[in-house]
């Protein structure tokens, strides 16, 4: 009987697939994620799955001769080191579309929230404060201007759901052409340059992955073209916002607000320049964290991982699959 595949987790997830790497293979958590620990606990496995949490770069690929695949639960893989894992013939997978409709929910109950200022409302509450109730007014979102920058499956889906359930009117900005099915589809939106974009939304919801291209995107310079009246919402990846200067944006008064589920370093400082801002609604990474999503996340994932243990192509790759066999090939080769 052959060996049982050693598939090895970063972190737990939900039962859904965790039942199916069982089924699959030996199943076992790392100890710790600090690199040492993994290097020494990678060295077996045939499979890795992680979450948010792990860095996973050259160095402890190469500790991992029998690795086959990489399974991210969630959609970012900035943590991965895409190109090293397809040097040494290791997929990458994801599950785009998993978290969609939690995400873009999210995004919409933070515009909503800062429009009817509810961080200083439920603090006045706690208080006692009861009377201030009156003191800040809040404002509609139906026919105001959203802004999406990233129009992947969660900016459409945000943007959908803003046109069609709060009468707002939608521009979009992206860098890569929709497919011409989502763009015929969402002709309820209009694609600008960023610039404009910027200056003209009361609403700017950033959807983009974290590259060398997205990285500090919206700094200093961008706000400054903002709408005084703007909010500014971030549930992609922290490090796309400089928050230094968004904090100094609010503090001049050139930014109504900010809401974001994502931080530059997570878990964020304690003296973060915008933990604790009445104008400021955060939250820990945590947009996803539905039952549906992570039901989706967790079985897309263990399936994509099994379907590559045993030798099926992988359904939501990240690097090209004849690349990676192709240098699992020639891997082979050259241990002969």
């Amino acid at each position: 009987m052959a060996d049982r595949p050693l598939i090895l987790m970063l972190t737990t997830m939900h039962e859904s697939g965790m039942g199916l790497l069982r089924e699959a293979g030996e199943l076992r958590v790392a100890s710790s994620l600090d690199p040492d620990s993994l290097r020494r606990e990678v060295r077996d496995a045939d499979a890795l799955i992680l979450r948010t949490a792990g860095v996973i770069d050259a160095p402890l690929l190469d500790c991992a001769p029998r690795l086959r695949v990489i399974g991210r639960h969630g959609v970012g893989y900035e943590h991965v080191d895409v190109p090293a894992a397809t040097e040494r013939g290791i997929h990458v997978v994801t599950t785009p579309g998993a978290n969609t409709i939690a995400v873009a929910e999210h995004a919409i109950a933070f515009m909503i929230a800062i429009s009817k200022h509810f961080p200083q409302q439920t603090t006045a509450l706690l208080e006692g404060r009861y009377n201030d109730r009156t003191k800040l007014v809040g404002r509609e979102l139906f026919g105001r201007t959203l802004g999406i920058v990233g129009f992947g499956r969660i900016g459409r889906s945000v943007g959908r759901k803003a046109f069609q359930g709060f009468g707002m009117r939608v521009l979009y900005n992206d860098i890569v052409d929709p497919p011409p099915e989502a763009e015929e589809a969402a002709g309820w939106a209009r694609r600008v340059a960023l610039d404009e974009l910027l200056r003209e939304c009361e609403y700017v919801t950033l959807h983009v992955p974290l590259d060398a291209s997205t990285k500090r995107m919206i700094g200093a310079r961008q706000l400054a073209m903002m709408r005084p009246d703007a909010i500014l919402i971030n549930t992609c990846r922290g490090p796309v916002v400089d928050e230094q200067a968004i904090a100094e944006a609010l503090d001049g008064g050139r930014l109504w607000g900010y809401a974001a589920d994502v931080f530059d370093v997570e878990p964020p400082p304690a003296d973060h320049p915008l933990i604790g801002r009445p104008d400021v609604l955060l939250t820990p990474h945590s947009a996803a964290q539905t039952i549906e999503s992570l039901i989706n996340m967790s079985s897309w994932v263990a399936e994509d991982v099994v379907g590559v243990l045993q030798g099926k192509p992988p359904r939501n790759p990240v690097n090209d699959p004849k690349e990676v066999e192709a240098a699992r090939g020639r891997r082979r080769l050259s241990t002969k």
